[in-house]
């Protein structure tokens, strides 16, 4: 199977994005921009994100609770500044909800406690309990065929 073939053929399936947060070391929030995040379970209430080895999947493992923020129309730029392209003025704003950072102004946050880490290839499933959860009104940010995208007004 060819890799970019592979690659583009999934990037043709729109997704939300959301930022994947956690307090570091120092108890500051982190923050990785993911849009592999999926509901797993109803009960009890269970979400899942998928994430390279890295500094991120470094802090959920080890601190066990983290935040999800789905983000809006109007959040792109965070969704770059988390992606690893930090923006001049990203604006983004923290707060804890359930004791884990999620961004103010978030189309949706989950507080989550880590449940299971499943190894697959290249990447690691992380299945969070949902601890707390809450939305607020407005249109998601989408990614599709590689590109960001808003919801069409119906």
């Amino acid at each position: 199977m060819d890799a970019l073939r592979f690659r583009h053929s999934v990037s043709h399936f729109a997704t939300g994005v959301a930022v994947v947060g956690c307090l570091d070391d120092a108890d500051q929030p982190q923050g990785m921009t993911v849009n592999s995040f999926t509901s797993v379970s109803l009960a009890p209430p269970s979400v899942l994100v998928s994430l390279k080895p890295g500094r991120t999947d470094g802090l959920l493992r080890r601190r066990g609770h983290y935040g999800l923020s789905v983000l809006a129309g109007d959040q792109e730029g965070w969704s770059l500044h988390f992606g690893g392209r930090p923006q001049p003025e990203p604006g983004v704003a923290w707060e804890r909800r359930g004791g884990v950072p999620v961004l103010r102004g978030a189309l949706a946050w989950f507080a989550c406690e880590l449940d299971q880490v499943l190894p697959v290839h290249d990447h690691a499933l992380f299945v969070g309990r949902v601890l707390d959860c809450g939305h607020a009104g407005g249109e998601p940010l989408m990614f599709f065929a590689s590109r960001y995208r808003r919801a069409a007004a119906a």
